[in-house]
């Protein structure tokens, strides 16, 4: 019963703080806009986008999927640590030229710059659908997550099916009523809430257990000394760890709810401040994701469901708050990750196909009825295949990278190289993606132990310079010239 009242007090303050501002809205009588419902009218300070930015990106996949990883491959996922310091260094370097120019053109979607850039509806198009598309599998990851750690948590008086429910039920009402800001103040709560959990159940844990760290390292080095080094007991390549770190890296901050958090920050200022944050933050982040898989290695070996290796681990030596404070902290890497994705979702539909498509000349108000209303969809599509139990989290959210990882290529051409054609541009990102999946999917493994993300990212640059440079006309010169121009 302790765990179940310290979790669903987490969920019920998560709930109320997610609705202050629809209610402060309210109070003083100002109509919920667009522009607010979105981006939270280009306004959230250096704490909001930090926090909803990394909240958004440590995920369940994190609390659970990496916790798999380490237990079953070892420290070969210290790729993470890594990969994370190098997507801050894109954020640093990228996200104040990107906001420097979606302020000046009033972008709202990642589309957005793209159709601006390239004078092409084609490729928003393309670059809409398939973040819509892969932001879908990243959903149910954190669905999944959430009813995993209700169900084992409460011992199953929680069933799996009403844990998800109770997660997407959640997110989506705040969503519903307070858009983009209700996302980011839930984060600041939900991500200092999963930092203070994670870190003082593993310290307690690794205490009881082992009385200090090197300690642990000593029975880890006894136990399972295959878990400390390469390449690790499924024998993991050096190719593999290094392509993993740099697809992770380049595309990590390309999702396209990530694009919008830049979009939404009050000043270019802000978002270098938050680079910064970001490249060091990874590693207060993770450490404890590892040492806590450590433990559960030593103490938990043959484990047949890794992902709840952290989960098993509390309920078998912490006493029942202590459980219930791991439960929330996991709960909350979950829904600090789904409220910005569902939210990315209905903004992406709403904005780049509504609005662009089925109804051109749709007023604002058109616009975020039906942005509420594919939120609620997106909802139920997520709940039905969260009910599938996907298990290995953390290889699910790597197949999302496939897609989502060759907006880095494009970006970079459309920011920097003004030889870059549209044509270029729509041929390296599908082929890019038709890479990433067929060495994926296909009957022929991906060659050198290099990731299939990372083939299709060179697949992609390739085409795309090879591509433009046989396209150059006075047309795609006369759009480079006014995209540049106009900076």
């Amino acid at each position: 019963m302790t765990v179940i009242i310290i979790i669903f007090s987490c969920l019920i303050l998560t709930l109320g703080i997610g609705l202050l501002p629809a209610i402060g809205a309210k109070k003083v009588n100002e109509k919920l806009s667009v522009d607010e419902f979105f981006l939270g009218k280009r306004g959230l300070g250096v704490v909001l986008i930090f926090f909803t930015t990394m909240a958004t990106w440590y995920s369940s996949s994190l609390f659970l999927g990496a916790v798999a990883e380490v237990y079953t491959k070892g420290l070969q996922w210290m790729f993470g640590f890594t990969s994370s310091a190098i997507a801050g260094l894109v954020f640093f370097f990228l996200g104040p030229k990107i906001k420097e120019i979606s302020d000046r053109k009033q972008y709202i979607t990642q589309a957005d710059m793209f159709i601006d850039r390239f004078k092409s509806n084609t490729m928003g198009y393309l670059a809409s659908l398939i973040g819509i598309i892969f932001m879908i599998p990243y959903i149910v990851v954190q669905m999944v997550g959430t009813g995993y750690i209700l169900e084992v948590f409460t011992d199953g008086k929680i069933p799996y099916w009403l844990g998800v429910l109770i997660g997407l039920l959640i997110c989506l009402t705040f969503i519903y009523f307070g858009g983009v800001r209700s996302v980011a103040w839930t984060d600041v709560f939900l991500g200092i809430l999963f930092l203070i959990s994670i870190w003082g159940v593993v310290a307690l844990i690794t205490i009881k257990g082992f009385g200090t760290v090197p300690n642990l390292f000593r029975q880890a080095e006894l136990k399972v000394p295959e878990l400390l080094t390469m390449p690790g007991p499924e024998g993991v390549t050096w190719t593999y760890f290094l392509s993993m770190t740099w697809v992770i890296g380049l595309g990590g901050y390309m999702w396209p709810h990530l694009f919008m958090r830049i979009y939404a920050s009050d000043s270019v200022k802000s978002v270098r401040k938050v680079g910064s944050f970001i490249i060091f933050a990874s590693l207060f982040a993770q450490l404890p994701i590892v040492f806590g898989a450590l433990v559960a290695a030593v103490l938990l070996p043959n484990l047949d469901a890794p992902d709840t290796a952290l989960l098993v681990l509390a309920n078998q030596f912490a006493p029942p708050w202590v459980i219930g404070i791991l439960g929330a902290g996991g709960i909350a890497a979950s829904l600090s990750t789904v409220n910005s994705l569902i939210h990315a979702e209905g903004v992406l539909i709403s904005k780049d196909l509504y609005s662009k498509i089925a109804k051109k000349d749709a007023q604002d108000d058109s616009v975020l009825k039906v942005s509420r209303l594919c939120i609620v969809l997106i909802c139920i599509l997520s709940y039905f295949l969260s009910l599938t139990k996907p298990a290995f989290l953390w290889t699910i959210l790597a197949q999302a990278y496939g897609g989502v990882c060759q907006f880095f290529p494009l970006t970079i051409a459309a920011l920097y190289w003004k030889k870059v054609t549209k044509e270029g541009a729509i041929t390296g990102f599908i082929v890019g993606i038709a890479t990433s999946l067929f060495f994926t999917f296909g009957p022929i493994p991906a060659p050198f132990g290099i990731v299939p993300q990372m083939w299709g990212m060179l697949a992609n640059t390739v085409c795309l310079v090879a591509v433009s440079l046989l396209t150059q006309s006075a047309q795609n010169q006369k759009i480079t010239n006014q995209f540049f121009l106009q900076q």
